[in-house]
């Protein structure tokens, strides 16, 4: 009897290991697939931020084909105002609700530094992109390098009017560290060709949507009647094109007595190339930023995979009238 019940009991055990050893692997094997919470955080919702989120929904569907074991949940966000205080808020609640990695764009990086400290102290991976938080304990930045692309946005206007730009700015929320870089870029390359006449006028930022960014671009200008060139370092080149437009400069017979460089490609920018209501947009390709933030997140969760670098640069191009008909170009915006 003894020995029959010692039988018993290793049948047993074997096959309680087995039925363990299948819920490890999941998958096809028939347990439970493992399972991690990605989140992606904007600092605003609009169209720009919804082409940047693709990306990152676009390499989640890639993982789960190539490691059919994981279960990976994206959650693409922002709150619905912008401002430090909110996106905190933002953050705070993805912390309390467990999860496993976070690819931030910080409103501002010294306003966020604790909270993604708290977010790395809570066992979270965290990335940023399109702005950078290097004093906090992220692992990683993902996006464009911010200074060089302020210099070009200068160096377009700056060779377009042979040098002598005088140039009025839309410029981006001041706190974030990436439009101070942006800003670096812009007023270093116009005071390198100040010999040939090149200025920064003025610059006003935070200019927003609407009639009031309108008023505001406008006013830059009555005070500047000397200006030739209009600039939007940020994704709020509506403002400036309504104003082109609202004027009729894109119907001049020579256009090339004033400049417009925008930012970005979001569908109102590019339509503005489209109808000559701008010179030029410089597109970041924002749906790199999320694409590699989630296949950064997923290969140091699930693979204990460090990044190979702590900045990791995206690409940037010019749009124009002679290219922006070309859908190759972007292609899904990514």
């Amino acid at each position: 009897m003894k020995k029959l019940f010692s039988v018993i009991l290793i049948l047993v055990l074997a096959m309680s290991l087995v039925a363990c050893g299948n819920k490890e692997e999941g998958g096809e094997g028939g347990g439970e697939k493992k399972t991690m919470k990605l989140a992606i955080v904007y600092t605003a919702l609009g169209d720009f931020w919804d082409i940047c989120g693709s990306g990152g929904k676009k390499r989640v569907e890639e993982l789960k084909t190539e490691y059919p074991e994981w279960d990976i949940e994206l959650e693409c966000t922002a709150a619905s105002e912008f401002g430090i205080t909110a996106q905190i808020q933002v953050l705070e609640n993805l912390i309390s609700l467990g999860y496993d990695g976070m690819c931030v764009a910080a409103a501002d990086a010294e306003g966020m530094t604790p909270t993604l400290n708290a977010a790395v102290d809570a066992g979270i991976f965290v990335v940023c992109m399109d702005t950078d938080c290097p004093d906090s304990k992220r692992a990683m930045f993902v996006g464009t390098h911010n200074e060089n692309f302020g210099r070009k946005l200068a160096q377009y206007a700056v060779d377009w009017m042979d040098g002598n730009a005088k140039v009025i700015l839309n410029h981006g929320a001041i706190a974030q560290l990436g439009m101070i870089q942006r800003l670096k870029g812009i007023t270093d390359v116009l005071n390198e060709n100040a010999s040939k006449g090149a200025e920064l006028l003025e610059y006003q930022s935070g200019v927003s949507g609407g009639p009031d960014g309108q008023a505001l671009c406008e006013q830059m200008m009555l005070s500047h009647p000397d200006w030739n060139t209009t600039m939007c370092d940020n994704a709020g080149g509506n403002v400036v094109a309504a104003v082109w437009e609202e004027n009729g400069w894109n119907d001049a017979p020579d256009v090339k007595t004033r400049c417009s460089v925008l930012s970005d490609d979001a569908p109102q920018v590019i339509n503005a190339i489209k109808d000559k209501l701008a010179t030029a947009t410089l597109v970041q390709k924002q749906a790199n930023w999320a694409y590699y933030g989630v296949d950064y997140m997923f290969k140091k969760i699930a693979l204990g995979q460090d990044p190979d670098t702590d900045f990791y640069e995206t690409p940037t191009f010019y749009v124009t009238l002679e290219n922006v008909f070309d859908e190759d170009m972007y292609p899904n915006r990514s």
